[in-house]
């Protein structure tokens, strides 16, 4: 599909074409992580899946700028081609993707420096602390080549590629399957190497997803770099709440796991890992859909089509909504049969505090998709600002607040009760911001 089908094609189609696309690759992403932690827990044990729980988050936060780039790149990427300036975009891009290359290089370097004191400061445990930095080191090693994944992600559907992004993740994803089934279950490997298989395949994804740019197949394509500085200041200040969601909920990982492993032991750092993994499943699948939507959001926009955009945000409204139902009775519901996807019955502890810890999250989910879907489209129609409060007090400041108190009267329970709880804080913050931020246009 050509990007000038977001403003010719009927909203249904439009959903169909880039958000199922969407759903599927991330849903199927979500699925190898998943497969990933399942793999880690029966063949390596809960200890490892301990590990993989405490190393990730810093992973997670070396990534925070190339992902805060890439969403504020294309948003202007989206907004220039809606209005016709295609050598503008083309400029933007071609910028952008050598400074994320950079960016990968800069913290690879940086990681290796920070890393090793910031895994021994937080974790006590000396066999839990290796294994997280075996884990960890993996990452650091492929950093430059893994940075621009989800930049190219991001780039491949403003251009109307949605179904190669799709192919493109499932690819990696296939490939990583595969091989921590040889690493972990069929070669009996460590932990390194769980962290190998996926390093492996997310730079596999890279490359397929840099074919169609470097043929110069797409209306987007490898120019020479045009970046005003004002344009750059517009490019971080759009990707500015990605970039704070990214950091703060790193962040707020860490602090729990240190949290949890105070209160409850390695079985609560276990239990909590598999609450993560599960609960990637809806984020992953809603951010499929958010992110594959922000393309055509932006191009209306740029359009002044406003009325598409309404339409738009009521489809995607409803489907967020049903996903996230879903998810709530499924956890709510069946916590044992999740819980022993990951941990064989020979773990007792870990499987009954598992359980009980998925009841606890399992009302995050009544009010997530609202805050998320909020979120996205402010920041796809290019209100920065008000994007990023919702994302700092989703993901920093009444997480944080709750963890001061809950654990008071609760103990542990009360840290797997403070995401349902920020959550419903946030989703009220949320709709006064979308009404109040959009009252000049015929959104809300």
């Amino acid at each position: 599909m050509n990007e000038t089908k977001f403003m010719t094609l009927s909203i249904p189609q439009v959903f169909l074409r880039c958000a199922v696309p969407g759903l599927f690759a991330m849903l199927v992403s979500s699925i190898y992580v998943m497969i990933d932690g399942i793999f880690v827990g029966r063949y390596i044990g809960s200890h490892a899946l301990a590990a993989v729980n405490l190393a990730f988050p810093i992973i997670m936060m070396l990534f925070a700028v190339g992902d805060m780039i890439a969403v504020g790149s294309s948003v202007k990427i989206g907004l220039a081609l809606g209005e016709g300036r295609t050598d503008e975009a083309n400029g933007i891009f071609s910028a952008c993707f050598f400074l994320i290359l950079l960016v990968g290089v800069f913290f690879s370097c940086i990681g290796f420096l920070v890393a090793p004191w910031l895994i021994q400061t937080l974790i006590t445990d000396t066999l839990l602390a290796e294994m997280a930095w075996d884990y960890a080191r993996i990452f650091l090693y492929f950093m430059p080549v893994l940075m621009p994944l989800f930049a190219m992600d991001n780039y491949l559907r403003i251009c109307g590629q949605a179904q190669y992004s799709m192919w493109m993740n499932i690819t990696a994803a296939v490939v990583n399957i595969f091989l921590d089934w040889l690493f972990l279950a069929k070669l009996g490997l460590d932990i390194t190497y769980a962290a190998l298989a996926t390093a492996i395949s997310m730079s596999l994804g890279v490359l397929v997803a840099l074919v169609p740019f470097l043929c110069r197949r797409l209306t987007l394509r490898l120019t020479r770099p045009r970046l005003s500085l004002r344009t750059f200041f517009g490019i971080v200040h759009n990707g500015s709440s990605e970039f704070f969601n990214n950091i703060s909920g790193s962040l707020l990982s860490t602090v729990i796991n240190a949290l949890l492993l105070g209160l409850g032991g390695n079985a609560a750092v276990a239990a909590y890992g598999i609450v993560m993994y599960l609960d990637s499943l809806l984020l992953m699948a809603l951010y499929g859909i958010l992110d594959a939507l922000q393309p055509p959001i932006s191009y209306n926009v740029g359009a002044g089509a406003y009325t598409r955009v309404q339409k738009l945000f009521r489809l995607t409204a409803c489907v967020a909504c049903g996903l996230s139902l879903l998810f709530f009775v499924g956890m709510l519901c069946f916590p044992e049969a999740l819980t022993l996807l990951f941990i064989p019955e020979e773990s007792p502890s870990v499987i009954g505090m598992s359980i009980d810890a998925l009841r606890c999250y399992a009302p995050t989910y009544l009010f997530l998709w609202w805050n998320m879907l909020i979120s996205s489209f402010l920041t796809a129609m290019d209100y920065a600002k008000a994007s990023l409060r919702i994302m700092l007090f989703r993901s920093l400041l009444f997480p944080a607040l709750f963890l001061v108190l809950l654990p008071q009267f609760w103990d542990v329970w009360g840290v797997f009760l403070t995401p349902a709880a920020a959550a419903l804080l946030t989703a009220l913050l949320a709709f006064w911001t979308w009404r109040h931020t959009t009252k000049s246009v015929p959104i809300s």
